[in-house]
């Protein structure tokens, strides 16, 4: 059955929202990605963090459409930004005024905080 949190009558995938009307989506239990249908196709993503209006943390080593170890969804415009040195990244979250050493979780963090508790009997 399909549902705002994903399609639960297999179990294949799910999402969680992150704000702006966007969402994280995982396939299989184990890719992790960000889709949608304006300026980036798809990035497949790794451990992340969410925080203010922006997704950031590393790439999945299988992205095709990506170069970089490094990403940051701005989720105010849209857009993602790789960096391929540490530096520039932490540079990119200094001038942003984001974490420059956060506690990088990954997809099922995010999903067990999110649907936990009430909203797990909202569940189809």
């Amino acid at each position: 059955m399909f549902s705002y949190y994903g399609d639960h009558g297999l179990g294949d995938s799910a999402r969680v929202p992150i704000g702006h009307s966007k969402a994280i989506q995982e396939v299989d239990g184990v890719q992790a990605y960000i889709q949608d249908e304006g300026p980036i196709s798809m990035i497949e993503i790794g451990e992340f963090m969410i925080a203010d209006n922006f997704v950031y943390g590393y790439t999945s080593d299988s992205n095709e459409n990506y170069d970089g170890n490094y990403f940051v969804y701005n989720l105010v415009n849209n857009s993602v930004k790789t960096f391929k040195q540490k530096s520039e990244y932490v540079n990119f979250l200094t001038t942003n005024k984001l974490d420059k050493n956060p506690n990088y979780k990954d997809f099922n963090y995010y999903y067990g905080e999110y649907w936990n508790g009430w909203r797990f009997w909202l569940l189809p």
